[in-house]
């Protein structure tokens, strides 16, 4: 009998819609850097229905913490996106954001977006590719910062990325 209401009680968990509203992407993320141990801090914020993400500081991984970290030369595309809008357009529609746009800094291009997050709301899964199927491309993870050290910038402060604004 047991085993039966453990069976019922991990069905209801595993088959529970978890209620997600246009705001729950909003927050401090960790975004991973292709170099591994390296992450950007950004925030992702709602505006007029639509989010966008920018990034305002750099960390490395020191252990399983997160460090500041000061970029150098070789990094200079990652310091020229701090205050700027890399991710832009995503629209909610009920159970994921659709339509967006993200811009990389390693190549200059710019492709199509959606997200969805985790049930507990702590992973953010960004599907990005170059046709607007989501057929040819890659899925990015980025991970809610939980932690008040990090302080966004006011959103008046923050402007879009160029290569953005040509590709609405």
């Amino acid at each position: 009998m047991k085993i039966i209401i453990y069976l019922i009680i991990f069905a209801m968990q595993l088959f529970a819609d978890t209620k997600i509203n246009e705001n729950d992407i909003n927050g401090i993320w960790e975004i991973p850097e292709e170099i591994e141990g390296f992450a950007s801090i950004g925030e992702i914020f709602t505006q007029d229905k639509i989010a966008h993400a920018y990034a305002f500081a750099y960390a490395k991984k020191a252990g399983d913490k997160l460090v500041p970290r000061i970029l150098d030369d070789e990094n200079k595309n990652a310091n020229n996106l701090k205050g700027k809008i890399f991710l832009s357009n995503l629209e909610f529609n009920g159970k994921k954001w659709v339509n967006g746009r993200i811009y990389n800094p390693n190549n200059g291009g710019v492709y199509y977006a959606e997200a969805h997050l985790s049930q507990d709301k702590n992973t953010l899964f960004i599907k990005t590719s170059i046709d607007s199927f989501g057929i040819i491309g890659i899925t990015l993870k980025w991970y809610r910062i939980q932690d008040t050290k990090y302080t966004p910038l006011n959103h008046d402060e923050v402007i879009m990325i160029d290569e953005l604004k040509e590709n609405k």
